[in-house]
This record gives C-alpha cells, structure tokens and sequence, in this order.
C-alpha cells in the first residue's frame, strides 16, 4: 500500500471505509476500499462474492476493479476513480433532471445491470448512493450483497437499503430472483424525476404501507409459499387502499415514464421486465419518428404496376367555430391510372387536395379510397359529431 497515497475519506460502511488515493506510479487517482474483516490467510479473499463478482464482470457501466492488495492482514481493493454518487448529485440539484438526462442514466443503469443478469449475478443493493457518476458517465459500484442467480436459497431477508427493498423481500421471502434488482430500479427512477424517494419507510411495515397507498393491494396469490403475507393482512385490516395517480405524485414524468414505473415497480416480480426488456420501453425510444408515408399527389398517376401503399390524410380545422372540420382520407394501393385529383372540395378543408378514384366498381385490382369529414360543435370538443362516409364509384 506504499504505492498509493491517501487523500480522504469519501466513505464508511458495514464492510469497508473507501478513501481517495493517488497512485505514486501512474499520477491517477483511485478509490481504495479498506474491508474491516481481518484476512490472516491470502486463500480467505478469493471465496468472497464481491471479489468473484468484480474480478467476472467487465463492462462500461460497472466499476472496474485494477487490483487487491492483502497488508498486514488487511484487505484493500483499487477501483478507478469517479467524482461522486447519484444521490450527491440529487442532493445538490437545484432543479429537477431533464427527462433526456433520466434517460441517459437509467439506460446506463440497465445496460449494466443486463450485462450482469446475463453473466449470473444480481446485485440486491442498488440505490443512489452505489450508482457512481463522472459527467455523464454511470457506473454500478459496492457488490457486497451480489450473489449468484444460480445460487440456493434460502437468502437472507436483510437486502438492500429499505426504501429500494422489493415487496418480497420485505415480506420475508426465502427465495428471490433478480426482479428484487428490477424493483429497485423502478424506485430509482421515480426518485429522478421528484429529487425524493417515492416509498420512504420508516420501518418495514411502514415501508410496505407507503407501497401499498401508491400502489394499492396487491393479490395475495401471487406470493409464492413461504412469504409472510401477514404483513399486510395487518395493514389491510384498517381500510382498502386502492392505487394512486403516479401522475399526480410525478407531475414531469412523462407517461412512458410512468408506464416504465409502474411495470418495474409491480407487486408481482414476474410481471417486472428484466434489464433488456425494459431497455425497449418507449421510454427510451420517444424521440423515434416512423418513416413517413407518401403523399398521394406526388405519386405517378399512371404507374400501374406498383406495389400496394396504405396513405393517411389529416386535414386541419378552418378558422371560425362553424368551420371545425375533421376529415380523414385513407387509400389503398393509391395507383390506379384513373384516378382523378379534385380540388378545394370544400373550403372548411382548407384547400387541400384530394384523390377519388373512379370507374372501380367492377375493378378489385384498382384503388379504391374512402373519405370521411365530421362537424365538431366547437373547436375544443373532444368527441365527434354527425359524420358521413362515402366510397367513390
């Protein structure tokens, strides 16, 4: 431990303190995590979960491990160096996230978190504090609690910081799976968008009440044997509690964003996706914009031979009230020869052109195109008026 210098404490724990460190050799800083168990054996060090962990794991979005050192019966690892943990960067905020930047994070969290699922491990203490950022750069950290998927229960019931404990834990389950990661990253995300935790027990039972009143009661079928649900038998025995609007309790997440929530946060750990499945949620995808159809008038009239085309037309309203016009205009395979182009039909539409087709009675081969207008009663209404459709000749 000569070779690193101690710059200050940046943490204490129940297994270890980490303390900032300058390497003498390379100039790099790095974190040095001192365990407080005594090894008196260099063979005792290589049976612990997290060495096995870090020393299996290798990815962008996990912290990397540069080496162990063993020095008077003490234990230390040397981990890259990052500037501060999420929730220090929450602590500090003095406005909310972006949901880009939301996003950029928990894309991270999950890219790492599939990598380790994968690899055969889950983590069972994620929350803020062991999520480490420099920039916009995110990094999984501290798996003292990690163990492996294939492993034999019956686990221990003391997992992860309590407001990020998933419901199964906290009913004493003996048997969990890597959901119990997926809970935790639900929690997490809620907790970006308000700065706060979402289910900020005070004890246990309290804990699952807070769950239960955003929530509301679960089925208890969907324990498995084994679970204390008892638990919330007690809680339920006051009043019925029905779920609240996450909107309401997250008024800037958008509705992919409580979609997202909700299903990671769900009471039944079956039901939350795992890190990949969630990677595709529109959550993450809002910014993607279908190819656009063609315009019907840039098509060339008199090619036949081309392939079947669905087009949609929206037109706009008219200025005045009495002028609130809807229409939609949907054409099959619009390629016809004999399609005719009819202007300004009407001027609640706006001048736009539309396509009729005609003399297709008889023709199933050709086109044909429906056309639908609707009156609102004003420019506001939600619902649709009197309406007609027509099918051209």
């Amino acid at each position: 431990m000569e070779r690193y210098k101690i710059l200050e404490e940046l943490g204490d724990g129940t297994c270890g303190s980490v303390y900032k460190a300058w390497d003498k050799q390379t100039g790099e800083i790095v974190a040095v995590k001192k365990l407080k168990r005594k090894f008196y054996f260099w063979q005792e060090h290589t049976k612990l979960r997290e060495l096995r962990a870090l020393r299996k794991l290798n990815h962008p979005n996990i912290i990397k491990l540069n080496e162990v050192v063993r020095e008077n019966n003490e234990l230390f690892f040397i981990f890259e160096y990052m500037d501060c943990n999420l929730y220090q960067l929450m602590r500090d905020r003095k406005s909310s996230f972006s949901e880009e930047e939301i996003r950029n994070f928990m894309s991270q969290l999950l890219h790492g978190l599939n990598h380790m699922h994968r690899d055969g491990y889950f983590h069972r203490d994620l929350k803020p504090e062991n999520l480490l950022v420099t920039n916009d750069l995110l990094k999984i950290a501290d798996f003292g609690l990690a163990r492996e998927v294939s492993s034999m229960g019956p686990y221990t019931e003391y997992v992860s910081t309590r407001w990020y404990r998933a419901p199964e834990v906290l009913l004493q389950s003996s048997s969990y799976t890597p959901a119990v990661d997926m809970w935790a990253v639900g929690a997490i995300l809620a907790e970006l968008f308000t700065l706060s935790p979402i289910f900020p027990g005070k004890s246990e039972i309290d804990q699952l009440c807070k769950i239960c009143n955003i929530l509301g009661m679960p089925d208890l079928t969907i324990f498995p044997e084994g679970t204390n649900t008892s638990r919330l038998l007690g809680i339920f025995s006051y009043e019925e509690i029905s779920a609240a609007n996450l909107s309401d309790i997250i008024p800037n997440a958008s509705s992919e964003a409580i979609d997202l929530i909700l299903g990671l946060c769900s009471w039944d750990p079956s039901k939350r996706p795992a890190a990949d499945e969630a990677l595709q949620h529109p959550f993450f995808h809002v910014g993607w914009v279908p190819y656009p159809l063609r315009d019907p008038l840039e098509l060339k009239l008199s090619n036949t031979g081309a392939k079947p085309n669905l087009e949609l037309n929206l037109w706009g309203f008219g200025h005045e009230p009495e002028d609130c016009f809807l229409g939609l205009t949907l054409a099959v395979k619009p390629s016809a020869s004999n399609l005719e182009v009819l202007h300004n039909v009407s001027q609640g539409m706006m001048g736009e052109d539309i396509l009729f087709c005609s003399g297709l009675k008889d023709d199933s081969d050709q086109s044909v195109k429906f056309s639908q207008s609707s009156l609102l009663p004003s420019p506001f209404a939600p619902s649709l008026g009197q309406s007609t459709m027509s099918q051209s000749d």
